[in-house]
């Protein structure tokens, strides 16, 4: 494979790409459910910003296959630095146990009592690694899954897609790889209604991930070569995975890579009665964060700012967490708005068929940050090196794109199985639907 620098100068990033769609093209809406993906109509007077912040992504940017990212090598066998990850996630990986078709909208209980109901590999940050490879941006996870066949099939899932495990390990005999039941309305909206077999939630593998997982010499390349760290609030509520996290977080932080947290509030994943001890520690998290995102319920939850307030005026959820350059705020079929370095605005809904809704925020999330590496400008310094004309149109495409990533998650069962290609979301936001199978 020839190295990025010398593939032809027409190979842009999709950000890029999509920068000049907006000068031309109006979406076409379809379906009957509606996600945050559209594009709005290019005015005359805003083209020539368009084109400029195009010129620079065209310049800057190139496109690899996600296989390619992950397996590329020069000739003496080591790895290109080109193709060494980018983004380093941390956290769980896992099966969710999704209710079928013929049980949507019934209890976790009769969709056991049917059988009705199928494993698809996830979790939140397993997702966030995989999107991000098949999009293009080489990825690491760092997690414990048990040493069973679940964990098998994960890692080999991992491998597969392209991302990096040298950070992955597998538990002892007998710790089983967590398996999540998941409910569904008749809409196709999802709800996490505990584990498989009625286990504690501290008896699963990723609660053994500890500090010498992050810690050891094995690590050192990874962590200190990525520009971000993904992490979620899960691993907190184990006292091993929180330590090992904390850890981790001060290690890549240090090496100079961005923090970007997804609140993730799942009660069921923590002890019962330690609802408070998880806002604190969620709370404490989060404001160490360059990029903070949670749904709009999560910011009621987390901050006490209902709903609705989150989603119009994402600038007062900002106020609580003054020192990240950005916070996202979703809301499903409701859209997604953003406060970004001064910038506010809101992501219209898009209309799309859905057939479930597992992961989206996940794939918004690798959209997010796929599109902010291939513009190959650090958040820190995004107000200096984009300049102020620009910067309101390059967000509201960023955001765009990142939305068209995680709407298109919600085409097909299971968070993983759906994810799309860089070349997908580039059609999906060209026609304004699906064009393929």
């Amino acid at each position: 494979m020839q190295p990025p620098h010398s593939m032809p100068i027409f190979r842009i990033s999709s950000l890029a790409l999509l920068l000049l769609q907006q000068l031309l093209l109006t979406p076409v809406s379809v379906g009957a459910f509606q996600f945050p993906v559209a594009l709005a109509p290019a005015t005359a007077s805003r083209a020539p910003s368009r084109e400029a912040w195009a010129r620079r992504c065209l310049t800057r940017a190139w496109k690899t296959s996600s296989a390619a990212a992950a397996k590329d090598s020069d000739d003496d066998g080591v790895e290109s630095s080109k193709f060494r990850p980018k983004v380093l996630c941390v956290g769980d990986a896992l099966f969710d146990c999704i209710a079928n078709d013929d049980a949507r909208g019934v209890s976790v209980a009769k969709m056991v009592e049917r059988n009705a109901w199928t494993p698809f590999p996830g979790g939140a940050n397993a997702n966030v690694a995989t999107a991000l490879c098949r999009l293009g941006t080489p990825s690491a996870f760092c997690g414990c899954v048990g040493s069973d066949e679940d964990g098998d099939v994960l890692e080999n899932l991992f491998r597969e897609t392209g991302v990096d495990v040298t950070m992955l390990r597998r538990a002892d005999e007998g710790i089983p790889t967590r398996r999540v039941m998941v409910t569904r309305s008749i809409e196709g909206d999802r709800e996490f209604g505990g584990f498989y077999g009625g286990l504690p939630s501290n008896t699963f593998s990723d609660c053994f991930l500890d500090i010498s997982t992050v810690a050891d010499d094995a690590s050192d390349a990874v962590v200190e070569g990525v520009e971000w760290l993904v992490c979620g609030t899960l691993g907190l509520a184990c006292e091993k995975s929180a330590e090992a996290t904390r850890c981790l977080i001060n290690r890549a932080v240090s090496s100079g890579a961005s923090l970007c947290l997804d609140v993730n509030w799942r009660p069921v994943f923590w002890p019962e009665g330690a609802e408070e001890r998880a806002r604190d520690e969620i709370l404490a998290l989060a404001r160490q964060a360059q990029v903070v995102k949670l749904t709009d319920e999560e910011a009621e939850w987390l901050l006490d700012i209902p709903a609705e307030d989150a989603l119009k005026n994402p600038f007062v959820v900002h106020e609580k967490f003054p020192d990240a350059s950005a916070v996202l705020v979703t809301a499903g079929e409701k859209g997604a708005s953003y406060y970004m370095v001064g910038h506010e605005g809101f992501v219209e809904p898009f209309v799309i068929d859905v057939v479930e809704t597992t992961g989206a925020g996940d794939a918004f999330t690798a959209g997010f940050l796929h599109g902010l590496l291939s513009m190959g400008v650090r958040i820190e310094s995004f107000e200096k090196e984009v300049g102020a004309e620009e910067q309101a149109e390059a967000i509201e495409s960023l955001l765009r794109f990142a939305s068209a990533t995680g709407a298109l998650t919600c085409t097909k069962e299971g968070a993983i199985a759906a994810q799309p290609s860089y070349d997908q979301v580039e059609s999906f936001l060209i026609h304004g639907k699906k064009v393929w199978v």
